[in-house]
């Protein structure tokens, strides 16, 4: 397959030009984007090619202690996220590229909202 300039494939650089256009879209919109990229016909090559070129920043978000775990690593492009999703044996089972402000799956549900304050009202009392 031939490469672009700088060697990376033109699979890998059509991603990080749709993460681009996610990303204005996210700050034009505020409509966030995933791309499924075990769902993709990526290498390996092409994978680690993407990670480095967008670098990695300092936050990681990890979700345990559920039945579906998965962490975000933020890139080094605020509002860009490596998402991995693990099944029960901790083995990946779907790993993204999240254009958003923070990964929502991570945040607080409104049902969780509802039990915390019924938990917090009873530790009150």
């Amino acid at each position: 397959m031939p490469e672009e300039q700088g060697g990376m494939s033109p699979h890998a650089s059509a991603v990080l030009a749709e993460i681009c256009g996610a990303l204005e879209q996210l700050n034009q919109t505020g409509q966030g984007h995933t791309l499924f990229i075990n769902k993709m016909a990526l290498s390996q090559q092409d994978r680690l090619d993407i990670h480095d070129f967008l670098g990695e920043g300092s936050v990681r978000i990890k979700l345990e202690k559920t039945d579906e775990p998965a962490e975000w690593l933020e890139s080094g492009i605020i509002g860009v996220w490596f998402g991995v999703f693990y099944d029960h044996a901790a083995n990946p089972v779907l790993e993204t590229i999240e254009i958003t402000h923070f990964p929502q799956v991570a945040a607080a549900q409104p049902e969780d909202i509802v039990q915390a304050v019924q938990k917090l009202q009873n530790r009150l009392k």
